[in-house]
């Protein structure tokens, strides 16, 4: 498993560095699986999807953006389509409509396949939410009226749950109490700020800062 999750769409300089390293290839080189539809519901998405878009260029144009619905009758050929690619990322906004789509689309198990045999997960905010194992606790500080059918599983690429956001002061006491809540039901998680990021690589887990 190689994944590269954290807070903000914003990837520092020591950040770049550090998913170059974890896809052992130069940035020019890289491919991206773009995944947007945690923002599918967000009618704001517009002011900042195409910044955070273009904070995964990584001086590379290889950037695809995936519509899952146009895949959900040809598994075959999405997961294919993900199989070409080095990294599959995922971005912030709904945690809740993102597992629910991955899910009746079938790209959770195509996804979960594909980062066990080596391609790089990551994502941001709800990107990086959902790579843990549950996303109990997190319907606090979510709409789930947008959501068609809602889900508690998440992709349980990891066994850490990332709380992020925490020092955001929208966000920052939703947070917390969030982080409380899963470490009091016997969840590890990792809680960031927005100039931190959690590197899972098999079983070793690094926090890097912005610096």
């Amino acid at each position: 498993m190689k994944l590269f999750l954290y807070s903000s769409y914003l990837l520092s300089t020591a950040h770049r560095d550090a998913l170059h390293r974890l896809v052992g290839k130069p940035p020019k080189d890289i491919t991206f699986a773009a995944i947007e539809h945690a923002t599918d519901v967000d009618p704001d998405a517009g002011d900042w999807i195409s910044d955070s878009r273009n904070a995964i260029a990584l001086q590379s144009e290889q950037i695809e953006v995936i519509d899952l619905q146009q895949w959900k009758d040809n598994l075959t050929g999405l997961r294919a389509k993900l199989a070409r690619k080095d990294v599959l990322w995922m971005c912030g906004g709904n945690a809740f409509y993102l597992r629910w789509i991955l899910k009746v689309t079938g790209a959770d198990a195509i996804i979960r396949d594909l980062v066990g045999k080596g391609t790089v997960y990551a994502g941001w905010s709800a990107g990086a939410i959902i790579a843990g194992p549950t996303l109990r606790s997190f319907d606090s500080v979510e709409d789930l009226t947008v959501v068609p059918e809602v889900f508690f599983d998440a992709l349980n690429l990891t066994n850490v749950v990332v709380v992020p956001h925490m020092d955001v002061q929208e966000f920052a006491e939703g947070m917390r109490q969030i982080d409380q809540q899963l470490r009091q039901a016997g969840f590890r998680t990792a809680p960031l700020t927005e100039a931190q990021a959690l590197i899972v690589q098999e079983n070793k887990q690094q926090i890097i800062e912005n610096t």
